[in-house]
C-alpha cells in the first residue's frame, strides 16, 4: 500500500515550484488532495497531472491573502472528502529590498502573504483535525526564518513569524493528536527565485533544491511513526555549505 493512501491534504500555493513538486510526491503516495493557488489554470495542470498519479484531486482558486479563501477550500475539502489530515501553509511571497526601499505596502503583501495566510488556513482547518484527535499541520518557513538576511528584512520578519506560530501550534494542539512542523528549506530552483538580478537560467543551473527534494522531505514529515514527530526540518541542497 502507497504511504499515504486514504489521506488528503490541502496545499496552498500548490499551482508551481515547492508546492506543485509536494502535491506530486504525496500523488504518487496515494494522498488525495485539496490545492489552492491564484492561478486558476497553473491549479487544473497539477491537478491533472496528480489524477494521472490515480488520486482524486480538486482546487480553489483564489488569493491566500484573504480569510475567505481559506474558509472556502477547507469547506470543499470537508464536503469532498469529509477530512482533513494533512495541512501544507506553502503560499509565500519574497521582496529583496533594503530597508528603506520596502514600502509598508511591500511589508503588508509579504506579511499577509506568509503569515497571515498561514494563520487563517491553520484556524479554519484545525476544528476538524480536533474532532478527529489527529492531524499534520506544516508551514513553510525558511532559514531566513532561522538566520536573518540582509536586504530581505521584511520577508525575514514573515519567516520568523511563521516559524514563532510553529512552536506555539506544537505546544497548543499536540496533546490533542495534531502535530506540527515547521519547514526551514534554503532556496529553490523555482520561479520564486527569479527577478531582483536572478535570471531563469541563472536559476535553474545553480544546484538550488528542486520542486522534488522538497515533496520527499515533505512527505518524510508525514509518514512518521504515531509516537513521533519532526518539529523542524532543514533542507539544503548538497552544495550548500556550513
Amino acid at each position: 500500500m502507497k504511504r499515504l493512501t486514504g489521506k488528503v491534504a490541502i496545499i496552498t500555493g500548490a499551482s508551481s515550484g515547492f508546492g506543485r513538486g509536494t502535491a506530486l510526491a504525496f500523488a504518487a503516495e496515494g494522498c488525495n488532495l485539496v490545492l489552492t493557488a491564484r492561478r486558476k489554470q497553473r491549479l487544473r495542470e497539477v491537478v491533472t497531472q496528480c489524477e494521472k498519479l490515480g488520486v482524486e484531486a480538486i482546487y480553489f482558486a483564489d488569493d491566500a491573502q484573504e480569510e475567505n479563501t481559506a474558509l472556502e477550500t477547507v469547506k470543499l475539502a470537508i464536503k469532498t472528502f469529509g477530512k482533513i489530515d494533512i495541512l501544507i501553509n506553502n503560499a509565500g511571497i519574497g521582496r529583496t529590498l533594503s530597508l528603506t526601499d520596502t514600502s509598508m505596502s511591500d511589508y503588508d503583501l509579504i506579511m499577509n502573504t506568509n503569515v497571515r495566510s498561514a494563520f487563517a488556513f491553520t484556524k479554519a482547518a484545525v476544528p476538524n483535525m480536533l474532532e478527529r484527535h489527529d492531524g499534520q499541520i506544516i508551514l513553510v518557513s525558511s532559514v531566513t526564518g532561522i538566520v536573518g538576511h540582509a536586504n530581505e528584512t521584511a520577508y525575514t520578519a514573515s519567516k520568523f513569524a511563521l516559524r514563532g506560530l510553529g512552536q506555539a501550534l506544537d505546544k497548543e494542539l499536540l496533546d490533542q493528536g495534531i502535530r506540527t512542523c515547521v519547514f526551514c528549506p534554503h532556496a529553490g530552483a523555482t520561479e520564486f527565485e527569479v527577478g531582483h538580478g536572478r535570471t531563469t537560467e541563472g536559476v535553474a543551473a545553480s544546484g538550488f533544491l528542486t520542486p522534488k527534494d522538497v515533496g520527499q522531505a515533505l512527505l518524510s514529515v508525514c509518514v512518521q511513526p504515531k509516537n513521533s514527530r519532526i518539529v523542524e526540518l532543514r533542507l539544503a541542497s548538497n552544495n550548500v555549505k556550513y
